[in-house]
């Protein structure tokens, strides 16, 4: 796989990654399904009993996109 397509294949698991998790599911990491699990708790914390907690979603969201896109163009993820 040459560098454009990691990179577009990349961008497209970031692109999944407005549910944070899919991206990676998408690229095959096995870390996916908790990330997908903390995502859905976190979001319906927010919507349902603290508002504030929707920052957390969204900041879960930038940092999911980048990971996933870090995981398709480098090899290995942000952490």
């Amino acid at each position: 796989m040459d560098s454009r397509e990691k990179a577009w294949h990349g961008l497209r698991a970031a692109s999944l990654s407005l549910i944070p998790g899919l991206g990676h599911l998408y690229l095959g990491e096995k870390r996916g399904y908790a990330i997908v699990a903390f995502a859905i708790a976190l979001f319906l914390i927010s919507r349902l009993l603290w508002a504030p907690a929707e920052l957390l979603y969204l900041s879960m969201i930038v940092f999911s996109g980048g990971d996933a896109y870090s995981i398709a163009k480098r090899g290995h993820g942000l952490l």
